[in-house]
């Protein structure tokens, strides 16, 4: 679906957006010390980098991705599809996997069930299910697991402790100049895309930082080494617009992310490394939120989307695991055209009722075997007119990814990884 890449690629410059902003303190976090920061760093980088790298699938897998993003929203066009499935379930779902690892220089994907966690660097295992729940109505389930080497979950959060940490009090002159010397071949790869326009910090009388980052898109200068990624940016992802916002019950706001015509921007504060309430008074940020989102976006001649989708937003912060878990269990404001405005709408509330839209992203270790990142969520559709007709205008965004389009992508995102595992490295020398 193109809401789930745009929501990726969001996800993606909201960490780049960090990776912008960071000083070379930040690389000491990766680990106790530096021995370990460093092996930690380059298992890291290498194990997420190798997954954009060269991928290799057989023709069955490029099939199911096709009919997936295809038949997304009417999965009743996939269900019998018995040249997908790999198994069929007690329940009568339908269950497709497969599982990746890198060789030499390229990362493999081949069909694959498992129920076991990836278990050695680069590994990664993806679980995607289909259930029919009744004549018009059917529940998918994804679930994917990233191997990231030996790296604690906590470390990841110092990472990003770290890099706040290391920004308050200084002026933005300052953390440019500290961002180009110790990251330049991140800089350099990352510049082909994204631009810091406007860096702003602001320190108040509670000793907070406030950091406001705009990031100007660029497929201008891509264009000239990945034309299709390039050119898939600049029809989709630079002319929607969304807003991301993290707020507490009493209103506070703790993050703020928007973007449109071609800029994102970034709102937070910290003091100490550690998240503060965007304003008033410095206290540490509660583990319930409420997360807010808006998004329209234009394909073909339609424009759609929403506001106010509203859900909990859980932060999950345990010894051994650092994440979210969301769950969107309230119809948005939907913006339609007006050619299907007449059309009934009952069948977009169907996936916000009962246990809602769940979504959990998270970093898990296990002292002993690999750390994974693991991200999964739920999404029950009932099919209708309106929801065939948003089926294929997703489609049409989809089809416009897969292929060389996607493959660019992965180069860029490969070669992002691959800088910033050398400037850590050069950091931790």
């Amino acid at each position: 679906m193109k809401i789930q890449a745009t929501v990726r690629f969001i996800t993606f410059a909201g960490a780049i957006g960090f990776t912008l902003a960071a000083c070379r303190e930040a690389a000491p976090a990766f680990g106790p010390n530096i021995p370990f920061a460093r092996q930690n760093a380059e298992e890291f980088f290498y194990s997420v980098g190798s997954r954009f790298t060269n991928i290799q699938r057989p023709e069955r897998i490029l099939h199911a991705r096709r009919q997936f993003g295809h038949y997304a929203l009417t999965p009743s066009g996939v269900y019998n599809d018995t040249t997908i499935w790999l198994s069929i379930g007690p329940d009568s779902a339908r269950l497709f996997g497969d599982e990746g690892h890198f060789s030499y220089d390229r990362y493999i994907v081949t069909t694959s069930l498992s129920n076991n966690p990836p278990d050695a660097l680069t590994e990664s295992r993806e679980t995607v299910r289909l259930r029919k729940l009744s004549d018009n109505e059917y529940e998918w389930f994804t679930n994917v697991e990233v191997a990231l080497g030996r790296i604690g979950a906590k470390s990841i959060a110092d990472v990003i402790a770290a890099s706040l940490a290391a920004g308050e009090g200084k002026s933005s002159a300052a953390i440019r100049a500290n961002y180009s010397s110790a990251f330049p071949h991140t800089a350099a790869a990352l510049g082909r895309l994204f631009t810091i326009d406007t860096l702003r910090t602001t320190t108040d009388a509670e000793g907070a930082t406030t950091f406001d980052l705009a990031i100007k898109l660029t497929p201008n200068i891509l264009k000239e080494s990945m034309p299709h990624y390039a050119a898939y940016i600049d029809k989709y992802i630079s002319k929607g617009k969304y807003r991301i916002t993290l707020t507490d019950k009493i209103g506070a706001h703790w993050f703020d992310a928007w973007a449109a015509n071609y800029y994102m921007h970034f709102k937070v504060r910290s003091k100490d490394g550690y998240f503060a309430p965007i304003e008033g008074a410095v206290r540490p940020m509660p583990e319930a939120l409420t997360i807010h989102l808006d998004m329209s976006m234009k394909i073909l001649i339609f424009t759609v989307g929403w506001t106010e989708m509203t859900g909990d937003f859980d932060i999950i912060n345990t010894p051994h695991e650092r994440g979210w878990s969301m769950r969107f269990a309230k119809e948005p404001d939907w913006h339609l055209p007006p050619t299907v405005g007449t059309l009934l709408k009952s069948p977009l509330r169907r996936p916000f009722q009962g246990q809602g839209i769940p979504i959990r992203v998270s970093i898990r270790d296990n002292p002993g075997t690999q750390t994974i990142l693991n991200r999964r969520g739920t999404l029950v559709v009932q099919e209708s007119g309106i929801l065939r007709f948003l089926n294929r205008l997703s489609g049409t965004a989809v089809g416009d990814f897969l292929g060389a389009s996607e493959r660019e992508a992965n180069r860029f995102n490969a070669d992002a990884f691959r800088a910033l595992r050398q400037d850590v490295a050069a950091l931790l020398q």
